[in-house]
């Protein structure tokens, strides 16, 4: 496998309509955040939507086996990080940290929901079982009284190769 095919399986399985408030998912940091993608394939007049962004971090190897030099298999583990923004017009900053605590506990709630991300056995050997980790940044009101709030979940996705 390979750094992208883990990228994919993870963007593939949070991608809309996976996940209620998250509407657009990126394999990568796009060079421009459309406001329109925050909200994208949404009922008019919603108020709060995100848009994610799949990173890894970082990977290592390890080999595990038993029986001799070259049997076994590798097991590689790769830090992912789905990057959360999300855009809010709610009257209040309070109530746009509401929708995103939602959101990113939906997102949690996703992750928890499949050890494989539907990619087993052929890409992910499991995913968000070592580690699950949150870092969350604070409100920032815009110029014309919108909130943007960032947030990221850390996870780590693994999988076995023949090596």
């Amino acid at each position: 496998m390979s750094r992208a095919t883990i990228r994919n399986a993870v963007a593939t399985y949070f991608a809309a309509p996976a996940v209620t408030g998250l509407n657009k998912v990126f394999t990568a940091h796009p060079k421009r955040i459309e406001a329109s993608w925050y909200r994208y394939g949404q009922p008019a007049g919603t108020y709060s939507g995100g848009v994610a962004i799949v990173a890894i971090l970082g990977e290592n190897e390890e080999r595990r086996g038993i029986g001799g030099a070259t049997s076994g298999k590798k097991w590689v583990h790769y830090e992912v990080q789905l990057e959360v923004f999300m855009h809010s017009i709610q009257r209040h900053s309070e109530t746009a940290m509401a929708d995103f605590d939602t959101l990113m506990d939906n997102i949690k709630d996703k992750l928890r929901a499949d050890r494989y991300l539907n990619a087993y056995p052929s890409v992910v050997f499991e995913a968000g079982e070592m580690y699950l980790d949150g870092v969350y940044g604070e409100p920032r009101v815009l110029q014309d009284g919108s909130t943007e709030i960032w947030g990221a979940i850390r996870f780590e996705v693994s999988e076995f190769i023949n090596a």
